[in-house]
């Protein structure tokens, strides 16, 4: 099993405020259906309730203590991935606090750098130690307003 951090986050580290994402790229959306289609999203509550309807053609799974009817839930990282061993790849789709338990267990990082500073209430862990020692840039586009960068374990 491949596991991919996959986020979207600004200068401050910002992922979301109030719930939602501060700022809307299409291209970015487009870019997260066309890696995660498929496969398996590994978030928190939060997260999925952030969603309005859960995403086409992937399977959810939510950590939480709580009972979401209909829904795939397991109230430990561990309890998760044991049931997801089998899978190719999970994503790992947030928010802050599941970043922050699989930053260094994750095999690769799909980051979407977005060139502004609003600000939020979620942040994406500190990771900037990481790259260079732990994990390297296998990939970079720039676009205008923002860059999406693939980091792999070392």
């Amino acid at each position: 099993m491949k596991l991919i951090i996959i986020a979207a986050l600004n200068r401050k580290r910002i992922i979301g405020k109030d719930g939602k994402v501060p700022w809307h790229i299409p291209e970015d959306l487009k870019r997260l259906k066309r890696l995660t289609i498929g496969h398996t999203l590994l978030m928190g509550r939060r997260t999925y309730e952030s969603l309005r309807t859960p995403l086409p053609n992937r399977r959810h799974v939510v950590l939480t203590s709580h009972t979401l009817p209909g829904v795939e839930t397991y109230t430990s990282i561990p309890d998760a991935l044991n049931a997801l061993k089998d899978q190719e790849k999970v994503f790992i789709f947030g928010g802050g606090e599941i970043f922050s338990a699989m930053l260094e267990q994750a095999d690769e990082w799909y980051l979407t750098h977005v060139e502004n500073d609003a600000d939020g209430d979620t942040f994406f862990p500190p990771y900037e130690h990481l790259v260079g020692t732990k994990y390297v840039i296998v990939n970079e586009e720039v676009r205008e307003g923002y860059s999406f960068v693939d980091y792999r374990k070392t």
